[in-house]
């Protein structure tokens, strides 16, 4: 599927002119009387086609950024590994829906594509984009609110300023029939070495995945940081104690060097705790594409229905 995508973006100047004629066409289909721009059109695709793909069942495939696939010797984009995966287990993906597809197919980033657009439009090249960007965003923020079944991020770490950190994600917490119980990912959370076991664990979970971001527990903030965060978020009634334990813990920390050491130490005496008790903050609920992950061989799209 990469190497099609790739393919299929003009390369030069006569492609580039078919893919504006498409564009003109469908332009003049839905206003056979003129008058929007072609900003104002493709401002409607974003607002106004559908999101959703009759052919697919009620769960969604959301992605972000790539992940190093088990065999691979390169990195494969999410989008990329989310549409296999929609195709073999059905699937809702952004990019196979009406609208997505119309989007994703006019190449609106493409050089030889404007260059085509000139001879049929007249249109200020930095609003173009900036409406298209626009468009993107409100597909996704759609796309997430036709949610009725799960919500399958195929992601590494959630970062803030991706589509799935600052629209998606947010939106799907903010439903009813979806919440952090509903958003189940697909790929795991990658390594962070400057954690314990026990922490990454609990973070790998995917109640507390959804509502945490990349640079809450980022090597570079302090273990006191990462312990506001991790308080502040809702946490199911089962991991509750778990979770007071590594808020505790975090609190305590100097440094992550120091929370490691500590828990070398307990290791090395059994049946001995290190002391990290103190009284947890009181906690709030929040709502909340990354890095390169590993994905396992079962996560390979197959013909049966959606596994984790």
């Amino acid at each position: 599927m990469q190497k099609q995508h790739a393919e299929a973006m003009p390369r030069n100047q006569q492609a580039g002119a078919e893919v504006a004629e498409r564009i003109y066409r469908d332009y003049q289909a839905s206003y056979p009387d003129g008058g929007p721009t072609l900003p104002d059109f493709i401002a409607g695709i974003g607002r106004n086609v559908s999101v959703t793909n009759d052919a697919r069942g009620p769960h969604r495939a959301f992605w972000s950024y790539e992940s190093v696939l088990e065999g691979a010797d390169t990195p494969v984009p999410n989008r990329f590994l989310a549409r296999a995966c929609g195709e073999s287990r059905g699937l809702q993906v952004l990019e196979d829906t009406p609208a997505g597809h119309q989007l994703n197919s006019y190449a609106l980033d493409n050089r030889h594509v404007l260059e085509g657009l000139v001879e049929h439009f007249k249109f200020d090249a930095e609003e173009l984009d900036t409406v298209h960007g626009q468009a993107w965003d409100a597909l996704s923020d759609r796309f997430a609110e036709a949610t009725e079944g799960l919500a399958i991020p195929f992601a590494a770490d959630v970062t803030r300023d991706s589509v799935l950190g600052k629209t998606e994600m947010p939106a799907l917490l903010k439903k009813a029939n979806v919440g952090k119980e509903g958003v189940k990912f697909a790929t795991p959370l990658p390594p962070h070495d400057h954690l314990p076991k026990e922490i990454h664990e609990l973070i790998s979970a995917d109640p507390f995945r959804c509502q945490l971001f990349k640079d809450d527990y980022a090597f570079t903030k302090s273990p006191q940081s990462f312990a506001g965060a991790l308080a502040a978020i809702d946490v199911p009634e089962s991991h509750k104690v778990a979770h007071k334990q590594s808020v505790d813990r975090l609190a305590r920390a100097n440094s992550y060097g120091e929370l490691k050491l500590k828990a070398q130490a307990s290791a090395f005496l059994p049946g001995v705790t290190l002391p990290t008790s103190v009284t947890q903050a009181a906690t709030r609920s929040r709502g909340g594409h990354g890095v390169l992950n590993p994905v396992t061989a079962e996560l390979a799209p197959n013909a049966g229905g959606f596994e984790r």
